[in-house]
């Protein structure tokens, strides 16, 4: 379709400060580039990139007479707190939303949803079905330790050898 605009492409830099080159220090301490702002500012929306990121305008400038003015190889900020970069982050939209935090998982795949009470009356969990199966295969899980699945209320609580499937009723 036809869309207005043409500095969108840019990600909301101007031409000028699209193709400024800019360098920054990798998680070894390692100066990476140097790559135009463009470059960063997509790696950054991308999430390629941390806000926190180091980042400093390069030595290797196209235009020589720009080096007083942009303090070149000077001191590393970070992007978050740099123009242009600064002002593109504050744009609307410009970094996409968080993902949802979700539980994690174990080299199953299978999500956590198994509560137990613990000798002190206090819930443990959530864990997987698979991991109260070995504990309880381990004897770690005596056959009156109360269990839960998320999905109940905490009266449902029942012994965990009345559950077939965290390795009860055997």
């Amino acid at each position: 379709g036809a869309g207005g605009g043409g500095e969108e492409p840019r990600g909301g830099l101007s031409a000028h400060e699209a193709s400024s080159l800019w360098e920054y220090w990798d998680d070894r301490g390692r100066v990476q580039g140097p790559f135009s702002a463009e470059k960063l500012l997509g790696w950054l929306k991308a999430g390629h990139v941390k806000a926190s990121r180091m980042v400093r305008r390069s030595v290797l400038l196209s235009d020589p007479n720009e080096a007083a003015a942009a303090h070149a190889g000077g001191s590393f900020t970070p992007l978050r707190e740099t123009e242009p970069f600064a002002a593109a982050l504050a744009a609307p939209r410009a970094l996409p939303a968080p993902p949802p935090v979700l539980p994690s998982l174990d080299r199953g795949g299978e999500v956590p949803m198994w509560l137990y009470v613990d000798v002190t009356g206090a819930e443990q969990g959530p864990f997987t079905a698979a991991a109260m199966q070995r504990w309880r295969a381990a004897a770690m899980l005596p056959p009156e330790t109360k269990v839960r699945h998320v999905s109940e209320a905490k009266e449902a609580a029942r012994p965990i050898s009345s559950v077939p499937l965290l390795g009860g009723g055997g």
